[in-house]
């Protein structure tokens, strides 16, 4: 009896101090149905595997550790409410142009509002965190809009060993402004300068890839490594 009241102590503090889990923990994409998030639905998936099926396979390691994640674009919040449950332990940061998503501010999530092309205020936002572990770029899909925030927020707002995110890639090769008409119909692209074009040319993309595969290949630079998945981009930070 004694024997058994030992390991039910050290399997009551490994738990309290976050070395196991009494309950076995839900998946990110079991969290993520709960929460309704766009990030595991059938436009998000190909061979099915979903964006959260892979990033569970990036998290996994740090699911417990006291993370600070950032992500552009909030829309409903789903995602972040995600991010929240997966990082028990993490907190969450999310920024949009869309003036409404200030009302998703809760416990453990933070909401700054303005524009991820904005230099300024990517420097300036959520200025008590120096660096983050993960930043998600699910904002406009606009390119120029990608390349500005990765370019500032990689370089000066990312952790070493950090990872930085850029979904929807299948986006870059559409003009969303003529064809697609985002700025009516996309939720907060209204928010943007209507007096700006917002049609993508997928060799801008493709001049950004380049030049950084280039570097990783030449053993320059501060990135460690370049993952793509089906319309994802995962850029690992020396």
């Amino acid at each position: 009896m004694n024997g058994i009241k030992k390991i039910l102590k050290r399997i009551k503090y490994r738990a309290k101090y976050g070395i196991i889990d009494i309950v076995k923990q839900p998946s990110l994409t079991e969290i993520g149905r709960r929460f309704k998030t766009d990030k595991c639905d059938d436009n998000h998936t190909f061979n099915n595997i979903s964006y959260l099926d892979i990033y569970e396979k990036y998290f996994s390691q740090i699911r417990n550790n006291p993370i600070k994640l950032l992500e552009i674009g909030i829309n409903a919040g789903a995602s972040l409410r995600t991010w929240k449950e997966y990082f028990k332990y993490g907190e969450v940061f999310g920024i949009d142009i869309d003036p409404n998503c200030k009302n998703h501010k809760e416990n453990r999530i933070n909401i700054k509002i303005g524009n991820q092309d904005d230099v300024n205020f990517l420097s300036n936002c959520f200025r008590e965190v120096d660096e983050f572990d993960i930043i998600i770029d699910d904002g406009s899909h606009i390119n120029k809009h990608m390349i500005t925030s990765f370019d500032y927020l990689f370089n000066n707002r990312l952790k070493s060993k950090g990872i930085y995110i850029i979904e929807d890639l299948s986006c870059s090769y559409k003009n969303l402004q003529t064809e697609y008409d985002i700025l009516n119909i996309w939720p907060g692209m209204k928010y943007n300068d209507p007096d700006e074009n917002y049609d993508n040319k997928r060799e801008d993309m493709n001049n950004f890839f380049f030049e950084k595969i280039k570097k990783l290949d030449f053993c320059q630079g501060n990135i460690l490594s370049i993952h793509f998945w089906s319309m994802i981009c995962l850029i690992t930070k020396t």
